[in-house]
This record gives structure tokens, sequence and C-alpha cells, in this order.
């Protein structure tokens, strides 16, 4: 005994140090494993990281609670692990994880993530083995699974539970997943991932309730060691049956609406699968598909019409077969059909009252010869029962670059009655051919042939109605590029050519007319048109126009072809309100004008000038000729402006000649009173019997019951006078001044204290009549009145002058002067009265003269009328 005591503590001493030491170098793996532990989280978008360590060993690891925040595109997961239990064992130095339990995993998402675009992709080596990740437990276990997702306003929560099991050659996975207030109605995924011989093959099931069942099944696997020959090969059924009220109210709460008219009409299930096998080349390169080589064929059946955003309901069954030889199709069969109801119409067009009836659609496309995926052959129809609506495509579909190359579609719409504000079309027919392309990015179209648009059209506001219009458009070219609504930009030209047939409308003669010109659109932030042709009506009048719209302002253009009056006046046979006792036989009428229309307020400016060349012709019975001058328009919202700077009529006969006539005057109303407002005169002037009528430069206004026009007369000539009046038995001489105050009213014109008075030194007059002589012989008195007017030398010849407004002129006449002959050329004083009736006088005036057959008609019709008593 007590020599093997020396021996105990030194094996006691040696077994102290190896423990300390080996404590030691394990606390420090331990220290490092924390540590490195660390580095790595710090690596990670963690934040707020929070755990309780309740147990740990060398082969596991128990967690109280694990807590963290984790950061997707700034948007916050906040994760929640509870009772976590992690066991392994040791392969040498390594350790495997046998076991991963969860008793509760709540994850929060704050809000949704923002999309970010991904990185192109690089081409793709195809692994040559299949295999699972080294740390992947063999059994994995939540048993409580909580999802709190932001949707809408509100918050959704989904609970369920997921168990994962992975052996050698295979992994399962079996989830539940359901809303908390539709626990009954869970979501169950059931996958099954197997390797064989290294090559993976998958089974995949997923089903909610009865409504929706998806079955996939998908098998890679190597035929040769180099990997030359690989081949894919798969299936997939899919079956959908109306949803039911429960699953409606949980995807509106993630703002997804189901149309109530969609379901309504969903009683049958919808059913869809798929079959395909083709091989696989060892490396994947972003243009895979042109060594794409296999078949596949797909079904699908909808007897219930589906829902599609923005086009409406459809019914559909589909048959596709399909097999690729080096990315070439051959051979290539699709045959579908079904129906389309309740087609989405723009909301301008609903307004209108353009409806579409059911229409009919196939699909179809059967080639034996071989194609390219960059240009598949396919054949649209969209036909209606009535074949009153009709859409034929033809078009290749490149299937890689994403769009449709259309050869040639026909459309025909035909719709009994549209409405667009006062506008009323009725018996609507739209027929055309185009051409072009399609891609998500970009329409563009080509008139294959002209794109005609007819209709009956009317506007009761305007008291318009057209028998029958036709719109075409030829030389057609669309261009719309649609990347986003910030850079959509759009471009429209055509030839278009719009013919009215039998135009009625009260201010215009019926008629025919026609616009034909150019047209030219484009938009993009704003928006431009414009366009220029001429309209032409059945009356020969012709109008060149030119429109330019942007955004803020519409400006148009118009200008009238010079009417010849020589040619026939087109004005008056277009014009239903041309004066009808107007005639233009000979000069020119010039036409031109501007409209400025600021879309904003509705505002606008409007200016308009008639130049008049050397016109002549008559009016009622009133001959003219030599009018020349400019008319000048202008017009806005509130106030109208008529004015001419130099009116000219060298000549004018109405029982008497005048002329020229000088007028200069400007208008200007309020629109809310036209015919009130004030008239404003300039220098306005009138050669009479070689002396000058003038009016002073004033303003009238028109709002007043009456007017007063002063007439300043300047140098009559007397004898000119009495050379035009119907009577031959007086001559004279001698000049005349005077004022005439004109008064215009409602009544008429008239004129009170009206007075003419002879010039110094006077002049002479000579009464020689054979009925006076005859009254002379018997009366000693009128002998010597007839007497002195035989030679009469006046120097006082003064008249006050009077006119009402039935016609009848009254003269008190005041003479004094002499007869040289008569008793040594004594004084004589006259005090006459003189009555005319002064429309009667003019025509017994014009009688007298030689005047065109219209004009004599006219007077001759007046004098056979009964006269008002």
């Amino acid at each position: 005994m007590l020599n093997r005591t020396p021996l105990n503590w030194a094996t006691m001493r040696r077994f102290f140090r190896i423990f300390s030491l080996s404590l030691t170098l394990l606390l420090c793996l331990l220290l490092a494993a924390f540590l490195w532990l660390q580095h790595q989280l710090r690596q990670l978008p963690i934040t707020n990281l929070d755990y309780q360590i309740s147990q740990w060993g060398l082969r596991q690891l128990r967690l109280e609670h694990l807590h963290f925040d984790y950061l997707i595109a700034d948007a916050p997961l906040h994760m929640e692990l509870n009772q976590v239990h992690l066991s392994w064992h040791w392969q040498g130095l390594r350790p495997q994880l046998n076991l991963l339990t969860l008793h509760q995993l709540d994850v929060r998402l704050a809000s949704m993530p923002q999309a970010t675009e991904s990185a192109p992709k690089a081409a793709m080596q195809l692994p040559e083995h299949w295999h699972w990740p080294d740390w992947l437990p063999a059994q994995s276990r939540i048993d409580w699974l909580q999802l709190d997702l932001p949707c809408d306003q509100l918050r959704c929560i989904y609970q369920g539970s997921l168990e994962l099991t992975h052996q050698t050659e295979q992994l399962d996975v079996s989830m539940q997943l359901y809303a908390v207030q539709h626990s009954e109605h869970p979501l169950s995924l059931q996958l099954s991932y197997q390797l064989q011989q290294h090559w993976p093959q998958l089974e995949l099931m997923l089903q909610l309730d009865e409504v929706l069942q998806l079955e996939l099944s998908s098998t890679l696997q190597a035929h040769s060691a180099d990997l030359t020959d690989t081949s894919w090969q798969g299936a997939m059924a899919f079956s959908l049956r109306p949803p039911p009220s429960w699953l409606v109210t949980e995807l509106a709460r993630w703002q997804l609406e189901l149309p109530e008219l969609w379901l309504s009409q969903f009683r049958q299930q919808v059913s869809a699968s798929s079959q395909w096998q083709f091989a696989v080349p060892p490396q994947l390169s972003e243009q895979w598909w042109q060594h794409l080589n296999g078949s596949m064929q797909l079904q699908l059946s909808s007897p219930s019409p589906l829902y599609l955003p923005d086009l409406g309901l459809i019914t559909a069954e589909l048959q596709a077969s399909a097999e690729f030889n080096q990315g070439q199709l051959a051979p290539f069969r699709v045959a579908a059909g079904g129906t389309l109801t309740e087609i989405v119409v723009p909301e301008p067009l609903l307004a209108a009252g353009f409806k579409l009836p059911t229409l009919y659609w196939s699909l179809s496309s059967q080639h034996s010869e071989a194609f390219s995926l960059a240009a598949l052959p396919l054949q649209f129809r969209l036909d209606s029962a009535d074949q009153q609506h009709q859409l034929h495509a033809i078009f290749n579909l490149d299937l890689l670059a994403q769009k449709a190359q259309l050869e040639q579609l026909q459309l025909r719409l035909v719709q009994p009655e549209l409405r667009a504000g006062d506008w009323q079309l009725s018996a609507v027919e739209l027929a055309g051919s185009l051409s072009g392309s399609l891609s998500a990015q970009q329409l563009q179209l080509r008139s294959s042939s002209p794109l005609q648009l007819q209709a009956k059209l009317e506007n009761p506001e305007l008291s318009l109605q057209i028998a029958h219009t036709s719109l075409h458009l030829d030389q057609l070219q669309l261009d719309s590029r649609l990347a986003t609504t910030e850079t959509a930009s759009h471009r429209l030209s055509s030839r278009l050519v719009f013919n009215a047939e039998q135009l009625q409308q009260p201010q215009l003669k019926t008629l025919d007319w026609q616009w034909q010109g150019n047209l030219s659109a484009n938009s993009s932030k704003d928006w431009q048109l414009s366009s220029a042709g001429e309209l032409i009506a059945s009356s020969g009048l012709e109008l060149r126009s030119d429109v330019q719209a942007n955004t803020h302002q519409v400006t148009l253009h118009w200008q009238l072809a010079d009417v010849f009056m020589l040619a026939g006046n087109t004005l008056a046979s277009t014009m239903a309100d041309w004066p009808e006792l107007l005639t233009l036989q000979r000069g020119r009428i010039k036409h031109q004008g501007e409209l400025r229309l600021a879309l904003a307020d509705q505002s606008y400016q409007l200016h308009s000038t008639t130049e008049l060349l050397e016109l002549a012709g008559f009016y009622d019975t009133t001959t003219f000729r030599g009018i020349n001058g400019q008319l000048l328009l202008a017009a806005d919202p509130k106030q109208l402006q008529l004015s001419t700077s130099r009116l000219a009529v060298e000549q004018f006969e109405q029982g008497v000649m005048g002329g020229p006539l000088h007028l200069a005057a400007q208008y200007q109303a309020e629109w809310d009173a036209p015919t009130a407002g004030i008239l404003q005169l300039h220098d306005n002037e009138l050669i009479l019997f070689n002396g000058r009528i003038s009016v002073p430069a004033m303003a009238l206004d028109l709002s007043q019951p009456q007017w007063l026009l002063p007439l300043h007369i300047k140098q009559l000539d007397l004898q000119q006078l009495l050379t035009q009046h119907p009577t031959s038995d007086l001559t004279g001489h001698g000049l005349i001044d005077g004022e005439i105050p004109l008064i215009i009213s409602a009544r008429g014109v008239e004129v009170a204290q009206g007075r003419l008075r002879a010039l110094e030194p006077g002049g002479s007059l000579s009464y020689r009549s054979p009925q006076a002589q005859g009254m002379a012989a018997s009366n000693p008195g009128m002998k010597m009145i007839i007497a002195a007017l035989d030679d009469f030398h006046y120097s006082v010849l003064s008249s006050d002058v009077s006119y009402s407004t039935d016609g009848h002129l009254t003269l008190a006449l005041r003479l004094e002067g002499r007869n040289p002959a008569m008793e040594g050329g004594r004084p004589v004083h006259f005090n006459i009265t003189l009555e005319e009736n002064i429309p009667a006088l003019i025509t017994s005036l014009q009688l007298t003269n030689q005047l065109n057959e219209v004009i004599q008609k006219r007077v001759q019709e007046r004098l056979q009328r009964p006269r008002q008593p």
C-alpha cells in the first residue's frame, strides 16, 4: 500500500492536467463557435436579435425562444421561434443535423416589399449529380405556424403546420395552411422529391378544399455519362370548381374582387391537362429554345365561362399538340373555340350605347411543315350569330419575342344606334382590312384597304340631319408604344374622306357635302392633332380648312375659294337664308377666318374677313354696281364686333341714280343682346345729284327705342334733281344745302323739322305745262302765277321738310325772286306746299327707266297689290 500511493497521486495529477487542458480547449472551441456565429449573424440583414438557451450539449441544443427582424427589400420581417429543438450526431469532427422541431413559428410581415428588377440570368450548366444540401435535417417539423401578412388596410392571419422528412434519396414535404376565419377549409400541399440515380423526380399535389386541385409530376433523367442524352418528361392536371362564398370573401380581402356576373354563371368544372417530353442539352443558354427537341400536348375544357380582366367572360375548348426539332415546330396543331360574353367595352363607347352580342371565337393552326417559334402561323375568328360583327385575323405569333405579326385583319361591326352628346348615329357600320404587329410594348397597324364607317347622322340641337354619311380612312398608319403610362406614345396618320349625302339644316339648302384631306395625331404626355383638307358642296362651294390642336388649344383656319358671280353664286345655292331679294350678277367674294378655342375654360377668339370686289346686281328693285370693301368680324364668348373701314358702292339706282357711296362703321354688342349694341359711324358720304349727303361721325345706341341720324346735304344740283324727276314740265338750276334729321324706330323712318335752302346767288326755275296753260286761260290769278314761273329767277329758295313713316313727304316751299320779262322784273314771293308719296314716286320713276325683267316684274306686282286701308 505504501508503495502504490505515489503512483496514484501522479496519475491523478496527470488526469487533472489533461482534463483541464481538454476543458480549456472545449471552452475555446465553444467561444470560437459563438464568435463565428455572431460574425455570421452580423453579415445578415438581421436586427433586434434575442434568444434564450434552455439546454445545450454536444449533440443537441434547446432554445426557449429566438426572435429577430429580417429585412427583405426594406420591408421588415419579424420572426418568433419558440421552443426550438436541434439535435445532431457527429461524423468525425463534423456535425450532421438529425432533427429540427419548432413548437411555434410566428412570421409577421409589416408591409409588402417593393418589387425590384432582377438581373439577367446567365447560361446555366446542367449538374451532373443532384443531391440534397448537407445541412438538411433528416426530419423537420413546425407544430404551429402562423403568418401575419398585410392585406388591404387590414391584417390577414393564416395558421397551419409543416413537416419535412429527408431520407437518402427522397424528400417529402407536407403542409397545411388555413385562414383563421375559415379553419375548416385548409390548403394542403404534398410534395415528394426523389433522386433516381442522382436525378430528380418530382410529384406535387396542391389542393384547396374541393375548389382547386393541381397535380404535377416531373422527371429529369440522364441516359449518358456526358449528359448529352438527357430527357425531361412530365404531366400536369388542373381542375377548378365554382368558388364558395368563403373563398370569395377571403380573396376580396386581398383586393381580388371576383365579378358577380362570372360567379353567377360559373357552374361547371374547369379542367386542364398537359403532357410533355423534351431532350435537355447539357448547358441551358439564353437561346435554349433554338435547340429544343421533343413534344407536348395541351388540353383545356371550360364549359362555364372564365373571367378575363379587361375582356369579359370566355368559354373555351382547346386541343393542341406540337413536336419540336431543333427549335422548329413540325407538325403543329391547335384547335380551340368557344364564346365571348359580357365583353368589356371602353367607357366612352359604352356611354355612346355601343354593345356587342355573344361572339363565337376560334383559334386554329394545322401545318405539317416546319415552323420556327418566331413565326407560328395562326388564324383567329370572331363572329356573331347574325354575322353583323366579324373579326378575322391571320397572323404569325413570335413566341420568343412575345409579339404577333398581323398579315391580315378584317373587321366588320354593325350598331343600330350610337349617341355622343346631342349627336345621334343610326345604322352604323364599320368595315376595313388592316395589317401590322402587336406586342406588350407596341402596336402598329396599317390599312390594307380603306377603313369605312357608314351611318345616318342627326343632331336635334343643331337641327341637323344627314341621310347617309361615310368616312373613309385610307393610308392609315397607327403606331402606339405602350411601355408604361408615363412613356406611352401614340401616332396616327391617314388620308380621310368624309361624305355627307342630303345634308339638311335650316341654314343650308339640302346638298351633298364632301371633306377630304390629311389627318395626323400624336400623343405622349401631351397630344397634338393636325388636319388640312378641302370641303366641297354639290352647289360648287369650296372651302379649305386647317385644324391644329393640342392639350391646351384648338385652332381652326378656313379660306373660301373665290366666288365668281359670273360663274354662278354658289353662296346663294348653298345658304338657305340667302336674301331672296338679293341677286349678284358680277364681281367676286373672298372670305377667310380663324377660330382659337382654349380647352381649359372653353373660351374662344373668332376673326373673319370678307372681301367684296366689283360686285354688281340688284336688291329688290334697287340695282347697284362697283361694290368694293372689307367686312371684319371679331367675337369672343362675351361680345361680337362687326366693322368696315371703307365700303364703297360705285353706283346704285332706285328710280333715281346715285353714287359713289362710301361707308365706314363699327358695331359692337354683347351676345346676351346681339341687336342692342353700339353702332359707330365714321366718314359716311353719298354723292347724289352732283351733291353730297354725309353723316357726321357719331355713335348710335341700338338699345334705345329710336335713333336720330342727321343728314347733311351740300351743293345738291337742282338741275340734276329735276332731270331725274318723272315730269318734264319743270326745269331749273341752282345748288341746295340742308339738314335732314332722320328718326329711325320700329315704326320706320320719319323726318321732322328738316330744312333745305338754295345757295347764293340763287338760280332759276321754268314751269311750262300745257295743262297749266289751259287753267290760266280761264283764271287770271293762275295766269299771273304761270307767267311768273315761265322764267323765274330766284334768290331765295327754302323749304321745311317732313316725312312720315307711311312714305308721305311734305315740302313747305318758300320762293323769292322775279321774272325779267314780267312787269319790269318786279319781285315775286311764293309760298307753296308740295306733297308726294315717295314709294309711289320711286315706282313711277322706275317705270320710266329701263329695268331688267326681274325688277320690272317686282314693280308690277306691287302696283297690282290692293292698297292697305
